[in-house]
């Protein structure tokens, strides 16, 4: 049995109002994965500047501690200096060893400055770390719960799209093939937009105006139209008018 002209345009209504949908669901499928993605860099970030701190703190208590281990042998090396004093039989050697002890002491009072400018850094930074930390920590929860709801959602605009795919295919099994065949042609030439309203005598897709038995023709709606200038399916849809204020 044929299907009226018609009944014919409210289905090609319905199928480009579905493919709307379709392609609105699509384009979120493939946002969220990005969505996500720009999530997880941003607390990578996150995670790699704790990661430094601890590193550049791992790195400024080993520094001291080889200051510690500097000083203490440069203590022992003047304390065994120190042992020779009562053997030497010579102003020279005397003096030479009391040289040699002022030396170490100069430099045990360098790496004692610099300890002590290391601990200082140390101090600030063992107090920066817990914050980053927790910071840190937070982001995570934050991101994870975020992740949870994008994959909920991302579930969900399957399902969703495999409803509207369904309903396309019951509705375009419906139509013409023909019409079907046409429809398809111009919404891959016109970003997925083959059906549009006319508006006045402006078509609402490419906003050209349309030849005066044209817009007759579509008000009535017995007879597919396509506009002249861009192939679009143009339908008539009563708009009405916004009310005057007294």
């Amino acid at each position: 049995m044929s299907v009226s002209p018609k009944l014919q345009l409210q289905q090609l209504i319905v199928l480009q109002s579905l493919d709307d949908e379709i392609a609105e669901h699509k384009k979120l499928l493939a946002d969220i994965p990005l969505q996500i993605d720009a999530g997880c860099t941003e607390l990578e970030e996150k995670k790699k500047i704790l990661s430094n701190a601890k590193e550049e703190l791992d790195a400024l208590q080993k520094e001291r501690k080889d200051l510690e281990l500097a000083v203490q042998g440069e203590n022992d090396h003047m304390a065994k200096a120190k042992t020779k004093l009562p053997a030497v039989k010579t102003n020279r050697e005397y003096t030479a060893i009391l040289s040699e002890v002022e030396a170490i002491k100069v430099k045990v009072s360098g790496l004692e400055d610099k300890e002590l400018e290391i601990m200082e850094i140390l101090e600030e930074k063992q107090k920066e770390v817990p914050g980053i930390e927790k910071k840190c920590n937070e982001e995570d929860a934050r991101f994870q719960e975020y992740k949870a709801k994008k994959d909920a959602e991302l579930d969900r605009m399957k399902q969703e799209l495999g409803v509207l795919v369904a309903k396309r295919e019951n509705v375009s099994g419906q139509l013409d093939r023909v019409i079907m065949q046409r429809y398809e042609k111009v919404a891959g030439s016109r970003d997925g937009r083959a059906v549009v309203m006319l508006r006045g005598s402006i078509c609402q897709g490419c906003f050209q105006q349309i030849l005066p038995q044209m817009v007759i023709d579509v008000k009535i709606g017995e007879s597919i139209q396509q506009c002249s200038n861009c192939i679009r399916f143009l339908y008539w849809e009563e708009v009405p008018e916004a009310a005057t204020p007294k």
